[in-house]
């Protein structure tokens, strides 16, 4: 089942809007983000000339993320993907401790395309290595855009920062 969402910006901006859906099968997630509007501004981190692969600090340019938490458990993860194809993945044992890139999951396949008006990315996570197909999860989605400054976006910012490692940012069940 496909579970639709909207992100929001933390700090104004005009006209651009982030929507997607949200996929879970037995052995993935599936994340695809729409971005519309007035792209035009985006700085948009270049294709690689050579094969895409695992870095760090991904969020401090344009970046997608995904916020993966176990329900009663302090423990999560965090996705980053960039248009380019780089990604990363970074477990965490409760909020903002104990950071390590998550070494169970091996690489991430993700598809940018220019729309007319915006930009579509795919994100696939394989998790059948790190997750159990059957274990019920909790889900954070979030954005950071990168013009003449940064902007974040999210499915709720319930703080006076904005903070993705929130767990009560973590909103869509599955």
């Amino acid at each position: 089942m496909a579970i639709p969402f909207s992100l929001k910006p933390f700090e104004p901006i005009s006209d651009l809007v982030i929507s997607g859906r949200l996929v879970r099968s037995q052995s993935s997630l599936t994340v695809e983000y729409t971005l519309t509007g007035a792209v035009e501004e985006l700085e948009v981190p270049p294709a690689r000339e050579d094969t895409p692969s695992r870095r760090d600090h991904l969020w401090e340019n344009t970046c997608f993320e995904v916020f993966i938490g176990l329900p009663d458990s302090p423990r999560y993860w965090e996705v980053n993907a960039s248009p380019n194809g780089d990604w990363n993945v970074y477990r965490f044992d409760d909020y903002r401790q104990a950071m390590v890139a998550e070494p169970a999951c091996k690489a991430i396949a993700s598809t940018w395309q220019p729309l007319t008006k915006g930009y579509y990315l795919t994100l696939e996570l394989p998790t059948e290595e790190w997750l159990a197909n059957d274990q019920p999860l909790v889900i954070g989605i979030s954005s950071v855009l990168k013009t003449d400054s940064i902007s974040h976006w999210a499915l709720k910012h319930p703080g006076e920062e904005p903070d993705f490692h929130r767990r009560d940012t973590f909103s869509l069940t599955v």
